[in-house]
């Protein structure tokens, strides 16, 4: 019953203030709604396991290069010695993506397939809907071509036909015979279309091959992956020893699937989970703050319950009713707005990618989000209803009960007030900080010069399959081919044909400069470069600015004929005040040996070849004809002057006449390309711009509030000093320094953990210490202002206030 009553009581009191109820709701609202979005975000994006049984203990193998972490492929044999010696494993299985062509007699597409081993899906437990999974057997050279399809192929491309199985389908121009279809939504182990055995086998393929495939296993319960890690070092430590040559600074380390978008950037994303637990635990002392300032006000009237006998725990009670029913409410909106939120992320982090994002990504309010929300709201009612509660009952209530409300700032009160200004300020500053650091670095690098003009340019992608252009003649030939029947159409008079454009990653081999000593330090003292095939005239067309030497022409198209142009940061890094034309590069120990010793006939500006974010982007480029190191996989673009339909449609025509079976595809703009790989910073940039702002009106309106609680509640002392003849600009001076020790308390340790964290992101982001700094003088520059107006204002209004009204005022 008494329960009953106390809600009763503090509805109808939260009733007689709408206003301040209104505002304690929407900060609550506003600080579980945004932490607990990022985490959960945060969670599905780096730490959420796949969604299958024992999804968490899914590892993947990758390696390093010199002891950096590069996600790079294992070499077959390497994989087949980790297979013998890894312990604390149930299964390991190897796989392989691959761009594939499918073709029916109405047309050809491209999808995503997976080429395995047979135990690939015994990860998952998954069984077909239809037939059967390819077993060990098929899994060898020479053993029948057979694949299993996906959901969405079967529904397309053979509109969910019962009678698929022994079908056949022809893969790259070769037919398979289709002996499964899995479930709807299964793309194990990432967005597969298809699955066909691996069908490459140590015994039948040598080392020096240098087959890659990637490595899955499924770890032990018991077995850490830190115990896996330390395994594989030795394993490829030994081989190290075994194969000095081919092994040597190769090494291998686990990580977990979801872990690979942020593989050596979690620094930022432990910074993103500081930065939400800060900004519900400002919210949380906007709401005490406000809650206390209530309980001043109702000093008076709790003394008076005090006085006639009320206990003290039915008091408690009541005013901690208040903060649960603030809370509640605020953390009820909080919970719409984080549902809305992921729904709106979901539909964003789709536009990520061309096809499909990872299938483990999937955005809404799930058990871990509601488990983290009723964690935080628990936690903000303890800290905004406890202390208001207890400091209400707690006061020299016989002061009160004398002299009105004057005894409400007694020395605790003010110590209470004076660590709420300290607080709101240090916790702003860090978060602030935070913030800006991610947007700066999101600003630079979509502003970002990749080193070409990349305006009114259309891209595209054509994958070669290796069975049918299994040597480097029959590549350089259908290049040569298409450039001749594109050579008509004068949509493509700038025609560009690449393995990549800047912006995008390529292949980055171990170089070596002709005159420099790499024999005594091994291959591990090599550097590498981004190596880049490009046809006659490709550079130019980019508008890659020249500053030495030429460009490629068709002279360089000769058989015997070994010619580069390099970055001016490879002249740069790696030959110092020489001069670059004329001497010779060649790549070490490159298993194609399509590149030997060869001659640096030209310089161009640098060019980024990676996210411009990212450490990598200052990694020198050599570039080469593309007759003199064919690749499977090429960007096929040209400057277009009008709408992209009409000459995409003429390429696939080009495209589809040399070859039927070969399709075009991630046909877009350049620069939307380049703008969708820089989305997912972006969006959160913006993200943590919506968290910077949110604690600036947050800690703004705080402090604002504490101040002229503060000032409020000095008013008479004001009053008397006035009397006794005190200047009113000595007043507003003393209580100015009193602000400004409050806020060098509070920025000070908040300007030292801030940068700490923003220097914890800059190498990931890509932002100098001068930047940093800069930002963090801007920030408190700004705060500081935030601090004096919140002082200036109530002091002023107090002081325009008569001193005899001000020795009454109650």
């Amino acid at each position: 019953m008494h329960i009953y009553s106390d809600i009763k009581y503090t509805l109808r009191g939260l009733a007689k203030k709408p206003g301040f109820s209104a505002l304690a709701i929407l900060v609550m609202a506003s600080g579980i709604g945004l932490s607990v979005y990022l985490f959960s975000f945060m969670n599905v994006m780096l730490f959420k396991p796949m969604p299958f049984e024992g999804g968490e203990r899914f590892i993947q193998v990758f390696t390093s290069q010199n002891g950096s972490r590069i996600q790079g492929m294992l070499n077959l044999h390497d994989y087949h010695e980790i297979k013998q010696n890894l312990t604390g494993v149930s299964t390991l299985s190897a796989y392989r993506n691959q761009t594939v062509t499918v073709s029916k007699q109405d047309g050809t597409r491209r999808v995503e397939a997976t080429d395995s081993r047979a135990n690939i899906f015994s990860f998952t437990q998954t069984q077909p809907i239809l037939g059967r999974t390819f077993s060990e057997a098929e899994d060898k050279v020479g053993a029948p071509r057979v694949v299993v399809i996906g959901y969405e192929l079967w529904q397309n491309m053979f509109a969910g036909q019962a009678t698929i199985l022994n079908q056949s389908l022809r893969i790259n121009n070769e037919p398979h015979q289709i002996i499964g279809v899995m479930p709807k939504g299964y793309f194990f182990p990432y967005n597969a279309d298809l699955w066909r055995p691996l069908r490459d086998n140590v015994e039948q393929v040598s080392r020096e091959a240098n087959a890659q495939v990637r490595g899955l296993l499924l770890r032990d319960e018991d077995t850490p992956i830190t115990e896996l890690d330390q395994q594989l070092k030795l394993i490829m430590q030994r081989l190290e020893a075994r194969y000095p040559t081919a092994n040597n600074g190769i090494g291998a380390y686990a990580l977990t699937p979801n872990m690979i978008s942020a593989d050596g950037g979690m620094a930022v994303a432990y910074t993103m989970h500081i930065a939400a637990v800060l900004i519900l635990i400002l919210a949380s002392v906007n709401v005490g703050n406000l809650l206390l300032s209530r309980a001043v006000e109702r000093s008076h009237e709790t003394a008076i319950r005090v006085a006639l006998g009320a206990p003290k725990g039915r008091l408690i009670s009541q005013l901690l009713w208040e903060s649960i029913i603030i809370c509640s409410v605020g953390g009820f909106i909080g919970l719409c707005m984080i549902g809305w939120g992921l729904e709106v992320t979901q539909v964003i982090t789709n536009q990520f990618y061309t096809d499909r994002p990872p299938f483990w990504w999937q955005f809404g309010i799930d058990a871990y989000t509601l488990k983290l929300f009723f964690a935080f709201l628990l936690a903000t009612i303890l800290i905004t209803g406890l202390l208001p509660a207890l400091k209400s009952v707690n006061g020299d209530f016989n002061a009160v009960l004398r002299d009105g409300t004057r005894g409400a700032l007694g020395k605790n009160a003010g110590r209470l007030n004076t660590l709420l200004v300290i607080g709101e300020i240090f916790l702003s500053i860090t978060i602030l900080l935070v913030a800006a650091v991610i947007i700066i670095a999101s600003k630079k690098a979509t502003e970002a010069n990749y080193g070409a003009n990349i305006d009114n340019v259309m891209v595209s992608r054509l994958q070669l399959p290796d069975n049918q252009y299994d040597t480097a003649e029959r590549k350089v030939a259908f290049v040569n081919t298409l450039k001749a029947s594109l050579a008509t159409a004068p949509q493509f008079k700038q025609l560009i044909i690449a393995s990549a454009l800047p912006g995008m990653i390529s292949h980055r081999p171990s170089i070596a400069v002709e005159g420099k000593e790499y024999i005594q330090q091994g291959k591990a003292s090599y550097p590498r470069v981004n190596h880049i095939a490009v046809s006659a005239g490709s550079l130019k067309h980019l508008e890659i600015g020249l500053i030495a030497g030429r460009y490629f022409n068709h002279a360089d198209d000769q058989p015997n004929t070994h010619t580069v142009i390099v970055t001016q940061s490879f002249v740069t890094q790696l030959m110092h005040t020489e001069q670059p034309i004329g001497k010779r590069v060649r790549v070490v120990n490159d298993s194609t040996n399509t590149l030997q010793w060869a001659t640096i006939v030209g310089v161009v500006e640098h060019t980024i070849q990676t996210r411009p974010n990212r450490i990598e982007a200052s990694m020198p480029s050599i570039f080469q004809p593309y007759s003199q190191t064919p690749r499977d996989s090429m960007v096929i673009a040209t400057r277009i002057n009008g709408k992209i339909t009409p000459t995409a449609n003429t390429l696939r025509q080009a495209v589809h006449t040399i070859d039927p079976q070969l399709a075009i595809y991630h046909v877009e703009l350049y620069n939307t390309a380049l703008a969708r790989h820089m989305a997912p910073l972006a969006f959160v940039s913006n993200i943590l711009g919506l968290f910077g702002l949110a604690s600036f009106v947050l800690a703004g309106c705080g402090i604002y509030g504490v101040m002229s609680n503060t000032i409020a509640q000095r008013l008479q002392e004001m009053g008397v000093k006035r009397a006794l003849g005190a200047n009113e600009h000595h007043i507003m001076r003393e209580f100015m320094y009193s602000s400004t020790k409050q806020l060098l308390w509070g920025l000070i340790p908040g300007l030292g953990i801030g940068i700490a964290l923003g220097f914890a992101m800059s190498t990931t982001l890509n932002v100098s210490p001068l930047e940093l700094l800069s930002i963090a003088g801007i920030l408190s520059v700004g705060l500081a202002g935030v601090v004096l107006i919140a002082t200036y204002m109530p002091t002023k209004r107090s002081l325009d206030m008569e001193p005899s009204h001000a020795l009454h005022y109650q």
